[in-house]
C-alpha cells in the first residue's frame, strides 16, 4: 500500500509520525475520513528522511520531544525540525576506535539511558548531560565532518512496540 498522503502546496505529500502513538491517531481521524482500511506501517528512517530532503514526504516530530527541546507549549508539529537526545559521555567505541553516539528521539529515554550508564560506570551526576540536538543537524555532521562520531539511532520504545506487535500479525 501507499502511505497516506495530505495536500501541501497543491501537492499530494504522506505524512511520516516519529510518534507512534500521534500516528496512531492521526490514523483513527483518516479511518474515519476516508472509510478505508488503513494500518501503520513501519518506513526506514533513513528512507523517510531523504524523502522529506527531497519535499517529497513530511516528518511529525512528536509534539512531546518538540516540547523538551524547548518548543512553546502547543507547538504545531508540521514543518518542525526531528528533535534528538544526546548524552557526549555516554558513546561507545567500536572496535575501530572510533566512537558510537547513542542519540534518542526521546528525551525521558535519553536520561534512562545515562542513569543506567552511571549506574554501570559510575560518574558525578554533574558531569553528564543530556542536549537537544536536531535530525537534520546530525546528518548534516556525519557528511561534512570527517572524524564525527558515528551515530546510533535509538527508536522510541513505543515505536519498537508497535513494530514488533505488527511483525507478530
Amino acid at each position: 500500500g501507499q502511505p497516506l498522503q495530505y495536500e501541501v502546496n497543491g501537492q499530494p505529500v504522506p505524512f511520516f509520525y516519529v510518534d507512534v502513538d500521534a500516528a496512531a491517531k492521526e490514523l483513527e481521524i483518516a479511518r474515519e475520513a476516508t472509510k478505508l482500511e488503513l494500518d501503520l506501517v513501519p518506513f526506514p528512517l533513513g528512507e523517510v528522511f531523504e524523502k522529506a530532503m527531497e519535499e517529497k514526504a513530511l516528518m511529525i516530530p512528536s509534539q512531546a520531544a518538540l516540547m523538551a527541546a524547548g518548543a512553546p507549549q502547543g507547538v504545531n508539529p508540521l514543518g518542525q525540525a526531528v528533535p534528538l537526545f544526546a548524552c557526549m559521555e555516554i558513546a561507545q567505541e567500536m572496535e575501530d576506535g572510533r566512537a558510537v553516539l547513542p542519540l534518542f528521539f526521546s528525551l525521558p529515554e535519553a536520561q534512562s539511558a545515562l542513569a543506567m550508564a552511571m549506574q554501570l560506570d559510575g560518574g558525578n551526576p554533574d558531569d553528564f548531560e543530556v542536549v537537544g540536538l536536531s535530525l537534520i543537524e546530525c546528518v548534516q555532521q556525519l557528511a561534512t565532518v570527517a572524524d564525527s562520531p558515528a551515530f546510533q539511532f535509538i527508536p522510541p520504545a513505543s515505536s519498537v512496540e508497535h513494530i514488533r506487535k505488527y511483525l507478530e500479525g
